[in-house]
Protein backbone atom coordinates (compact mmCIF):
# COMPACT_ATOMS: atom_id res chain seq x y z
CA UNK A 1 0.00 0.00 0.00
CA UNK A 2 1.38 3.80 -0.38
CA UNK A 3 1.18 5.82 2.33
CA UNK A 4 2.38 9.26 2.59
CA UNK A 5 5.15 8.95 -1.03
CA UNK A 6 6.53 5.40 0.36
CA UNK A 7 5.17 1.90 -0.25
CA UNK A 8 4.45 -0.40 2.89
CA UNK A 9 5.29 -3.23 1.52
CA UNK A 10 3.63 -6.87 2.89
CA UNK A 11 1.23 -4.13 4.76
CA UNK A 12 -2.77 -4.54 3.39
CA UNK A 13 -4.00 -2.16 5.92
CA UNK A 14 -2.78 0.80 8.83
CA UNK A 15 -4.80 0.56 11.87
CA UNK A 16 -5.53 2.97 14.63
CA UNK A 17 -6.25 3.05 18.52
CA UNK A 18 -4.64 1.25 21.21
CA UNK A 19 -4.42 -2.66 21.46
CA UNK A 20 -7.61 -2.91 23.44
CA UNK A 21 -9.59 -1.50 20.11
CA UNK A 22 -7.91 -3.62 17.53
CA UNK A 23 -7.02 -7.07 19.85
CA UNK A 24 -9.43 -9.82 20.53
CA UNK A 25 -11.55 -10.09 23.36
CA UNK A 26 -9.15 -13.23 24.28
CA UNK A 27 -5.79 -11.48 24.11
CA UNK A 28 -5.60 -11.30 27.46
CA UNK A 29 -4.86 -14.91 27.38
CA UNK A 30 -2.55 -14.68 24.41
CA UNK A 31 -0.55 -11.81 26.12
CA UNK A 32 0.61 -10.30 29.00
CA UNK A 33 -2.03 -8.31 30.77
CA UNK A 34 0.13 -5.68 31.05
CA UNK A 35 1.99 -5.95 27.88
CA UNK A 36 2.72 -2.91 25.76
CA UNK A 37 0.53 -3.72 22.44
CA UNK A 38 -2.63 -3.29 25.56
CA UNK A 39 -1.43 -0.18 26.74
CA UNK A 40 -3.76 2.95 26.27
CA UNK A 41 -1.14 5.31 26.14
CA UNK A 42 -0.22 3.23 22.89
CA UNK A 43 -2.58 4.63 20.79
CA UNK A 44 -0.34 7.09 19.12
CA UNK A 45 0.63 6.24 15.59
CA UNK A 46 -0.72 3.30 13.35
CA UNK A 47 -0.67 -0.27 13.68
CA UNK A 48 0.94 -2.03 10.29
CA UNK A 49 -1.66 -5.20 9.75
CA UNK A 50 -0.24 -7.85 7.29
CA UNK A 51 -3.83 -9.11 6.15
CA UNK A 52 -7.29 -7.32 5.62
CA UNK A 53 -8.75 -6.65 8.90
CA UNK A 54 -11.99 -7.95 8.43
CA UNK A 55 -9.98 -11.13 7.81
CA UNK A 56 -7.63 -11.31 10.18
CA UNK A 57 -10.58 -10.37 12.93
CA UNK A 58 -12.15 -14.36 11.87
CA UNK A 59 -8.83 -16.20 12.83
CA UNK A 60 -7.64 -17.65 16.21
CA UNK A 61 -6.32 -14.88 18.67
CA UNK A 62 -3.13 -15.59 18.04
CA UNK A 63 -3.12 -15.32 15.04
CA UNK A 64 -4.88 -11.71 15.29
CA UNK A 65 -2.10 -10.69 17.48
CA UNK A 66 0.88 -11.54 14.73
CA UNK A 67 -0.99 -10.83 11.56
CA UNK A 68 0.35 -7.08 13.61
CA UNK A 69 3.51 -7.95 13.49
CA UNK A 70 6.06 -6.63 10.60
CA UNK A 71 7.39 -10.43 9.17
CA UNK A 72 8.23 -9.48 5.88
CA UNK A 73 6.93 -5.99 5.85
CA UNK A 74 8.89 -3.33 3.84
CA UNK A 75 9.11 0.65 4.18
CA UNK A 76 10.32 1.23 0.34
CA UNK A 77 11.15 4.59 -1.24
CA UNK A 78 13.07 6.86 -3.63
CA UNK A 79 15.63 9.15 -2.14
CA UNK A 80 16.30 12.35 -3.88
CA UNK A 81 20.03 12.66 -5.25
CA UNK A 82 21.01 14.86 -2.40
CA UNK A 83 19.12 15.04 1.46
CA UNK A 84 17.58 12.11 3.31
CA UNK A 85 14.16 10.72 4.34
CA UNK A 86 13.38 10.32 8.05
CA UNK A 87 11.35 7.26 9.56
CA UNK A 88 9.65 7.28 13.41
CA UNK A 89 9.29 4.19 14.43
CA UNK A 90 8.08 2.82 18.01
CA UNK A 91 8.12 -0.66 19.67
CA UNK A 92 7.85 -2.43 22.48
CA UNK A 93 11.35 -3.80 23.39
CA UNK A 94 14.50 -3.32 21.53
CA UNK A 95 14.55 -4.45 18.08
CA UNK A 96 16.19 -4.50 14.41
CA UNK A 97 15.39 -2.72 11.15
CA UNK A 98 17.89 -3.20 8.13
CA UNK A 99 17.99 -0.94 5.44
CA UNK A 100 19.18 -2.28 1.98
CA UNK A 101 19.47 -0.06 -1.79
CA UNK A 102 18.05 -2.63 -4.17
CA UNK A 103 19.51 -6.10 -3.36
CA UNK A 104 22.69 -4.50 -0.96
CA UNK A 105 22.37 -4.07 3.26
CA UNK A 106 23.81 -0.53 3.29
CA UNK A 107 23.36 -0.10 7.17
CA UNK A 108 20.98 -1.46 10.58
CA UNK A 109 19.82 0.31 13.53
CA UNK A 110 18.12 -0.88 17.02
CA UNK A 111 14.70 1.18 17.37
CA UNK A 112 13.02 0.84 21.11
CA UNK A 113 9.63 1.60 22.92
CA UNK A 114 10.52 5.70 23.47
CA UNK A 115 10.07 6.72 19.40
CA UNK A 116 13.02 6.40 17.42
CA UNK A 117 14.75 8.41 14.00
CA UNK A 118 15.59 6.08 11.19
CA UNK A 119 17.42 8.59 8.85
CA UNK A 120 18.40 7.05 5.06
CA UNK A 121 20.69 8.84 2.56
CA UNK A 122 21.54 7.42 -0.59
CA UNK A 123 25.25 5.93 -0.42
CA UNK A 124 28.32 7.41 -1.93
CA UNK A 125 28.96 4.78 -4.37
CA UNK A 126 24.83 4.55 -5.58
CA UNK A 127 26.38 4.82 -9.49
CA UNK A 128 28.29 1.61 -8.85
CA UNK A 129 25.82 -0.31 -6.84
CA UNK A 130 23.50 0.91 -10.15
CA UNK A 131 26.19 -0.56 -12.41
CA UNK A 132 26.18 -3.95 -10.45
CA UNK A 133 22.92 -4.42 -10.18
CA UNK A 134 22.26 -3.91 -14.41
CA UNK A 135 25.56 -6.28 -15.25
CA UNK A 136 24.37 -8.84 -12.90
CA UNK A 137 20.74 -8.75 -13.29
CA UNK A 138 19.63 -8.27 -9.97
CA UNK A 139 16.03 -8.64 -9.08
CA UNK A 140 15.90 -5.21 -7.05
CA UNK A 141 16.67 -1.62 -8.62
CA UNK A 142 19.74 -0.07 -6.57
CA UNK A 143 17.91 3.31 -6.40
CA UNK A 144 15.01 1.51 -4.47
CA UNK A 145 15.46 2.07 -0.64
CA UNK A 146 14.41 -0.77 1.79
CA UNK A 147 13.71 -0.28 5.18
CA UNK A 148 13.22 -4.04 6.46
CA UNK A 149 11.19 -3.85 9.91
CA UNK A 150 11.25 -6.26 12.53
CA UNK A 151 9.30 -9.37 12.58
CA UNK A 152 8.75 -9.12 15.75
CA UNK A 153 7.44 -7.44 17.79
CA UNK A 154 4.87 -5.09 16.35
CA UNK A 155 5.98 -1.73 14.89
CA UNK A 156 4.09 1.76 15.59
CA UNK A 157 4.49 3.76 12.44
CA UNK A 158 4.85 7.39 13.78
CA UNK A 159 5.78 9.73 10.82
CA UNK A 160 7.78 10.26 7.66
CA UNK A 161 9.90 13.42 6.70
CA UNK A 162 11.44 14.50 3.99
CA UNK A 163 11.24 14.06 -0.03
CA UNK A 164 10.40 10.83 -1.15
CA UNK A 165 8.89 8.74 -4.06
CA UNK A 166 7.11 5.73 -4.66
CA UNK A 167 8.85 3.06 -5.86
CA UNK A 168 8.49 2.59 -10.08
CA UNK A 169 7.45 -0.12 -12.16
CA UNK A 170 9.84 -2.57 -12.56
CA UNK A 171 12.30 -1.73 -9.81
CA UNK A 172 11.06 -4.68 -7.97
CA UNK A 173 10.93 -8.26 -8.76
CA UNK A 174 8.68 -9.81 -11.54
CA UNK A 175 8.38 -13.06 -9.25
CA UNK A 176 6.16 -13.09 -6.01
CA UNK A 177 6.16 -15.64 -3.22
CA UNK A 178 4.41 -16.03 -0.66
CA UNK A 179 4.53 -18.35 2.24
CA UNK A 180 2.36 -18.76 5.04
CA UNK A 181 2.72 -20.94 8.56
CA UNK A 182 3.48 -20.66 12.21
CA UNK A 183 6.11 -18.78 13.83
CA UNK A 184 8.94 -20.59 12.00
CA UNK A 185 7.48 -18.94 8.99
CA UNK A 186 6.87 -16.24 10.87
CA UNK A 187 10.99 -15.61 11.68
CA UNK A 188 10.90 -16.97 14.94
CA UNK A 189 14.72 -17.37 16.31
CA UNK A 190 15.95 -15.72 12.96
CA UNK A 191 17.24 -12.90 14.33
CA UNK A 192 17.31 -9.96 11.60
CA UNK A 193 14.43 -9.29 9.66
CA UNK A 194 15.57 -10.86 6.93
CA UNK A 195 17.21 -13.65 8.71
CA UNK A 196 13.91 -15.89 8.40
CA UNK A 197 13.96 -19.22 6.39
CA UNK A 198 11.05 -17.49 3.92
CA UNK A 199 13.17 -14.38 3.24
CA UNK A 200 16.38 -15.89 2.43
CA UNK A 201 14.07 -18.60 0.15
CA UNK A 202 13.18 -15.58 -1.70
CA UNK A 203 16.65 -13.85 -1.77
CA UNK A 204 18.10 -16.88 -3.39
CA UNK A 205 14.89 -17.16 -5.83
CA UNK A 206 15.54 -13.71 -6.66
CA UNK A 207 11.42 -13.05 -5.77
CA UNK A 208 9.47 -10.67 -3.48
CA UNK A 209 7.98 -11.91 -0.46
CA UNK A 210 4.68 -11.68 0.84
CA UNK A 211 5.01 -13.05 4.73
CA UNK A 212 2.10 -14.52 5.79
CA UNK A 213 3.55 -16.58 8.94
CA UNK A 214 1.29 -15.92 12.09
CA UNK A 215 3.55 -17.15 15.58
CA UNK A 216 1.19 -19.93 16.80
CA UNK A 217 -1.58 -19.19 14.61
CA UNK A 218 -1.34 -21.28 11.64
CA UNK A 219 -4.83 -23.52 12.77
CA UNK A 220 -5.79 -23.84 8.73
CA UNK A 221 -8.42 -21.78 9.01
CA UNK A 222 -10.30 -21.42 5.72
CA UNK A 223 -10.68 -17.41 5.77
CA UNK A 224 -7.10 -17.03 5.41
CA UNK A 225 -6.72 -20.10 2.58
CA UNK A 226 -9.49 -18.11 0.71
CA UNK A 227 -7.79 -14.55 1.45
CA UNK A 228 -4.45 -16.21 -0.30
CA UNK A 229 -6.33 -17.93 -3.02
CA UNK A 230 -8.20 -14.45 -4.03
CA UNK A 231 -4.80 -12.17 -3.98
CA UNK A 232 -3.43 -11.31 -7.32
CA UNK A 233 0.34 -10.51 -6.09
CA UNK A 234 1.08 -14.28 -6.50
CA UNK A 235 2.94 -16.36 -8.61
CA UNK A 236 4.30 -19.27 -6.68
CA UNK A 237 2.93 -20.13 -2.98
CA UNK A 238 4.10 -22.60 0.47
CA UNK A 239 1.82 -23.35 3.01
CA UNK A 240 3.62 -24.76 6.39
CA UNK A 241 1.23 -27.09 8.21
CA UNK A 242 1.16 -28.80 11.03
CA UNK A 243 3.50 -27.63 14.38
CA UNK A 244 1.08 -25.46 15.36
CA UNK A 245 -2.31 -27.56 15.60
CA UNK A 246 0.03 -30.78 16.62
CA UNK A 247 -2.73 -30.98 19.57
CA UNK A 248 -6.04 -31.69 17.76
CA UNK A 249 -5.61 -34.89 16.47
CA UNK A 250 -5.11 -36.98 12.94
CA UNK A 251 -8.73 -36.68 11.90
CA UNK A 252 -9.17 -32.85 12.57
CA UNK A 253 -6.24 -32.26 10.93
CA UNK A 254 -6.83 -33.77 8.22
CA UNK A 255 -10.23 -32.60 7.24
CA UNK A 256 -8.36 -29.01 7.74
CA UNK A 257 -5.75 -29.97 5.48
CA UNK A 258 -7.81 -31.37 2.94
CA UNK A 259 -10.15 -28.06 3.10
CA UNK A 260 -7.22 -25.42 2.87
CA UNK A 261 -5.32 -27.13 0.32
CA UNK A 262 -8.29 -27.49 -2.16
CA UNK A 263 -8.70 -23.98 -1.55
CA UNK A 264 -5.36 -22.34 -2.44
CA UNK A 265 -4.86 -25.01 -4.95
CA UNK A 266 -7.42 -23.90 -6.98
CA UNK A 267 -5.62 -20.74 -7.05
CA UNK A 268 -2.43 -22.13 -7.80
CA UNK A 269 -4.18 -23.79 -11.18
CA UNK A 270 -3.81 -20.38 -12.60
CA UNK A 271 -0.20 -19.28 -11.21
CA UNK A 272 3.14 -20.88 -11.09
CA UNK A 273 2.32 -23.56 -8.44
CA UNK A 274 2.09 -24.72 -4.71
CA UNK A 275 4.30 -26.07 -2.09
CA UNK A 276 2.82 -27.62 0.52
CA UNK A 277 5.42 -28.21 3.19
CA UNK A 278 4.57 -30.71 6.51
CA UNK A 279 6.24 -30.50 10.13
CA UNK A 280 9.73 -29.67 9.94
CA UNK A 281 12.49 -31.84 12.10
CA UNK A 282 11.28 -31.21 15.75
CA UNK A 283 11.00 -32.72 19.26
CA UNK A 284 8.50 -35.17 18.09
CA UNK A 285 11.30 -36.71 16.13
CA UNK A 286 13.57 -37.00 18.79
CA UNK A 287 12.21 -39.23 20.97
CA UNK A 288 8.65 -41.39 21.14
CA UNK A 289 6.86 -40.06 17.97
CA UNK A 290 3.39 -39.50 18.13
CA UNK A 291 1.55 -37.10 16.34
CA UNK A 292 4.33 -35.71 13.45
CA UNK A 293 4.49 -39.14 11.13
CA UNK A 294 0.72 -39.28 10.50
CA UNK A 295 0.58 -35.45 10.10
CA UNK A 296 2.91 -35.87 7.80
CA UNK A 297 1.53 -38.50 6.01
CA UNK A 298 -1.53 -36.67 5.62
CA UNK A 299 0.02 -33.62 3.74
CA UNK A 300 1.51 -35.98 1.25
CA UNK A 301 -1.58 -37.91 1.21
CA UNK A 302 -3.71 -35.22 0.16
CA UNK A 303 -1.29 -33.51 -2.14
CA UNK A 304 -0.95 -36.90 -4.36
CA UNK A 305 -4.63 -37.02 -4.34
CA UNK A 306 -4.69 -34.02 -6.39
CA UNK A 307 -2.55 -35.21 -8.99
CA UNK A 308 -1.64 -31.83 -10.24
CA UNK A 309 2.25 -30.89 -11.58
CA UNK A 310 0.91 -27.28 -9.81
CA UNK A 311 1.13 -28.76 -6.14
CA UNK A 312 3.35 -30.47 -4.76
CA UNK A 313 4.70 -31.83 -1.44
CA UNK A 314 7.93 -30.99 0.63
CA UNK A 315 8.98 -33.26 3.58
CA UNK A 316 9.56 -31.00 6.44
CA UNK A 317 12.26 -33.01 8.06
CA UNK A 318 14.14 -33.05 4.24
CA UNK A 319 13.90 -29.61 4.61
CA UNK A 320 15.36 -29.10 7.74
CA UNK A 321 17.86 -32.43 8.23
CA UNK A 322 19.69 -32.21 11.76
CA UNK A 323 18.27 -31.31 15.10
CA UNK A 324 21.67 -29.36 14.97
CA UNK A 325 19.79 -26.99 13.07
CA UNK A 326 17.56 -26.04 16.42
CA UNK A 327 17.16 -23.98 19.03
CA UNK A 328 17.14 -25.42 22.78
CA UNK A 329 13.12 -25.56 22.69
CA UNK A 330 13.63 -28.43 19.55
CA UNK A 331 10.77 -26.67 17.79
CA UNK A 332 12.61 -23.52 16.39
CA UNK A 333 15.04 -23.68 14.21
CA UNK A 334 18.36 -21.70 14.56
CA UNK A 335 19.55 -18.88 12.10
CA UNK A 336 21.88 -21.83 10.60
CA UNK A 337 18.50 -24.47 10.44
CA UNK A 338 16.64 -21.38 8.91
CA UNK A 339 19.26 -21.62 6.54
CA UNK A 340 19.14 -25.17 5.47
CA UNK A 341 15.35 -25.05 4.81
CA UNK A 342 15.72 -22.03 2.40
CA UNK A 343 18.67 -23.29 0.62
CA UNK A 344 16.80 -27.03 0.47
CA UNK A 345 13.39 -24.79 -0.43
CA UNK A 346 14.48 -23.04 -3.34
CA UNK A 347 15.73 -25.96 -4.88
CA UNK A 348 11.68 -27.43 -4.84
CA UNK A 349 10.43 -24.18 -5.99
CA UNK A 350 12.98 -23.68 -8.76
CA UNK A 351 11.46 -26.84 -10.11
CA UNK A 352 8.50 -25.74 -9.52
CA UNK A 353 8.87 -22.95 -11.50
CA UNK A 354 10.87 -24.88 -14.08
CA UNK A 355 13.77 -22.79 -13.51
CA UNK A 356 17.54 -23.70 -12.81
CA UNK A 357 17.95 -21.66 -9.20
Amino acid sequence: MIYRNLELYNVWELLEGDGLAILPPEADRVLAPDDWVLRPENAEGLWLCRIPDVVRRKLNGMAQVNAIQGAGAEARFILPEAGSVTLRLKIATSSVVEVYQGCFQTGWQIIGPEGTDVTVTLPANIAELERVTAERGLPFDARLTRVMLPWRPAVRFLDVRGECTPPRLGQTPSLRYVAYGSSITHGNFGGRPTGGYAMRAAQLLGADLVNLGFGGGAHLEPDIAEHIAARDDWDVASLEMGINISGIGLEEFTRRVDRFVDIVAAAAARRKGLLCIDVFTCRDDLGERKWAPGYRRAVRRKVASLASPRVVHAAGDRLLTSPAGLTADLVHPSPVGMEEIARNLVRRLARLLGSRN
